[in-house]
């Protein structure tokens, strides 16, 4: 398990691909002066822990969207699930003197004990059956949609389940970046003081 003793971990985790993480990330540190973000991309072959500029400030990579949205710094990890756990070490020795760390992915819920999980998913509640774990110990579930239900019975059963199980839940459409993105932010402060104190 890699030690998160020096500064906040929020872990920044999703239902599937392309449901919105990199885009939240961005929304976050937008607020989170002092933050750096490190973003991991799955790969089969070897592993590979990037901070270099000339890499992380590529026009439209999702490392490139972190740095622009005020991430103190950038690191990118690629590679196989077996080599997450020593990538995380490195990454995160390389964040030291910051207040706090935003960390897209998954698979990274594993081997760091975040003091903060936030969970994306669509408005139909589609999951691939390794997310069902890291919905399980969200603190906060984001649905990736433009309209809110009235009522929230009316929503697909795992939406519904989440929200039964105390989970705190807010609806924003991270295409226009719109809904309830304050109320969001606000309750990820609430959260981090809380826990933090």
């Amino acid at each position: 398990m890699v030690s998160n003793d020096n500064f906040t971990i929020i872990s920044v985790t999703g239902a599937h691909s392309s449901v919105g993480k990199t885009t939240l990330c961005s929304i976050l540190l937008k607020n989170l002066k002092g933050f750096g973000a490190v973003k991991f991309t799955k790969t089969e072959m070897f592993t590979s822990v990037t901070d270099d500029p000339e890499t992380i400030l590529v026009k439209g990579k999702d490392t490139a969207i972190m740095s622009e949205a005020g991430a103190e710094k950038v690191v990118w990890i690629q590679g196989p699930y077996d080599g997450l756990e020593e990538g995380l070490d490195i990454a995160l020795s390389k964040m030291q003197g910051l207040k706090g760390v935003v960390v897209e992915g998954n698979s990274p819920v594993d081997f760091i004990n975040p003091h903060l999980v936030v969970f994306i998913m669509g408005p139909a509640g589609q999951m691939k059956e390794s997310a069902k774990k890291v919905s399980n110990i969200a603190d906060i579930i984001v649905i990736n949609s433009g309209e809110k239900p009235e009522d929230i019975n009316s929503v697909v059963s795992d939406i519904q389940s989440l929200h039964e199980a105390g989970k705190e839940i807010f609806w924003i459409d991270l295409i226009n970046s719109e809904g309830e993105i304050d109320k969001l932010r606000s309750c990820v402060e609430k959260m981090l003081t809380k826990k933090l104190n």
